[in-house]
Protein backbone atom coordinates (compact mmCIF):
# COMPACT_ATOMS: atom_id res chain seq x y z
CA UNK A 1 0.00 0.00 0.00
CA UNK A 2 2.87 2.05 0.43
CA UNK A 3 4.07 2.37 -3.00
CA UNK A 4 0.39 3.57 -4.01
CA UNK A 5 0.68 6.48 -1.63
CA UNK A 6 4.00 7.34 -2.58
CA UNK A 7 3.19 7.46 -5.87
CA UNK A 8 0.21 10.02 -5.34
CA UNK A 9 2.47 12.05 -3.30
CA UNK A 10 4.86 12.51 -6.12
CA UNK A 11 1.80 13.12 -8.74
CA UNK A 12 0.94 15.56 -6.27
CA UNK A 13 4.30 17.50 -5.85
CA UNK A 14 5.14 17.39 -9.93
CA UNK A 15 1.86 18.29 -10.79
CA UNK A 16 2.55 21.39 -7.52
CA UNK A 17 6.04 22.24 -9.25
CA UNK A 18 4.73 22.30 -12.89
CA UNK A 19 2.35 25.06 -12.06
CA UNK A 20 4.90 26.88 -10.63
CA UNK A 21 6.78 26.43 -13.38
CA UNK A 22 4.28 27.37 -15.57
CA UNK A 23 3.52 31.12 -13.69
CA UNK A 24 6.95 31.83 -13.45
CA UNK A 25 7.05 31.37 -17.55
CA UNK A 26 3.93 33.58 -17.09
CA UNK A 27 5.76 36.86 -15.37
CA UNK A 28 8.87 36.27 -17.20
CA UNK A 29 7.17 36.43 -20.11
CA UNK A 30 4.97 39.72 -19.19
CA UNK A 31 7.94 41.22 -17.56
CA UNK A 32 9.98 40.78 -21.16
CA UNK A 33 7.09 42.11 -23.34
CA UNK A 34 6.47 45.19 -20.72
CA UNK A 35 10.20 45.95 -21.83
CA UNK A 36 10.42 46.08 -25.36
CA UNK A 37 10.24 49.66 -26.87
CA UNK A 38 7.29 50.27 -28.53
CA UNK A 39 7.76 49.62 -32.79
CA UNK A 40 6.81 52.38 -35.12
CA UNK A 41 3.82 51.69 -37.11
CA UNK A 42 4.97 53.46 -40.10
CA UNK A 43 8.52 51.37 -40.66
CA UNK A 44 8.40 48.81 -37.89
CA UNK A 45 11.77 50.08 -36.46
CA UNK A 46 12.02 50.99 -32.54
CA UNK A 47 10.74 54.12 -31.61
CA UNK A 48 12.41 56.48 -29.25
CA UNK A 49 11.06 58.39 -25.75
CA UNK A 50 11.22 62.05 -25.63
CA UNK A 51 9.34 64.03 -23.08
CA UNK A 52 6.56 67.05 -24.30
CA UNK A 53 5.32 69.47 -21.50
CA UNK A 54 6.63 66.07 -18.66
CA UNK A 55 4.46 63.55 -21.12
CA UNK A 56 7.00 60.91 -22.19
CA UNK A 57 5.56 60.18 -25.83
CA UNK A 58 6.98 57.86 -28.52
CA UNK A 59 8.52 59.41 -31.61
CA UNK A 60 9.94 57.41 -35.11
CA UNK A 61 13.15 58.16 -35.34
CA UNK A 62 13.45 57.90 -39.40
CA UNK A 63 9.79 59.79 -40.06
CA UNK A 64 9.46 62.00 -36.91
CA UNK A 65 6.17 60.93 -36.47
CA UNK A 66 5.00 61.42 -32.41
CA UNK A 67 2.56 58.39 -31.54
CA UNK A 68 0.68 59.39 -28.36
CA UNK A 69 -0.88 56.91 -25.97
CA UNK A 70 -4.53 57.57 -24.71
CA UNK A 71 -5.24 60.57 -22.86
CA UNK A 72 -1.29 61.87 -23.36
CA UNK A 73 -2.62 64.71 -25.97
CA UNK A 74 -5.10 65.73 -23.39
CA UNK A 75 -2.17 65.79 -20.55
CA UNK A 76 0.00 68.07 -22.78
CA UNK A 77 -2.66 70.61 -23.93
CA UNK A 78 -3.49 70.93 -19.80
CA UNK A 79 0.28 71.37 -19.32
CA UNK A 80 0.85 73.68 -21.94
CA UNK A 81 -2.39 76.24 -20.58
CA UNK A 82 0.03 76.85 -17.26
CA UNK A 83 3.03 77.61 -19.25
CA UNK A 84 3.00 80.18 -22.03
CA UNK A 85 2.34 78.82 -25.37
CA UNK A 86 5.60 79.93 -27.48
CA UNK A 87 7.94 78.28 -23.82
CA UNK A 88 5.99 75.38 -24.83
CA UNK A 89 6.04 75.53 -28.46
CA UNK A 90 9.86 76.13 -28.46
CA UNK A 91 10.02 73.18 -26.43
CA UNK A 92 8.37 71.13 -28.84
CA UNK A 93 9.88 72.24 -32.06
CA UNK A 94 13.62 71.79 -30.42
CA UNK A 95 12.61 67.86 -30.03
CA UNK A 96 11.90 67.66 -33.85
CA UNK A 97 14.97 67.18 -36.20
CA UNK A 98 14.26 68.20 -39.22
Amino acid sequence: MTDSFDERRKAAEESYFQKQEQEALKRLKAKQEANKPRLSPINGQPMEQITIQGIVVDRCVESGGIFLDSGELEEIVKASKTESASSWLDAFVGKIKL
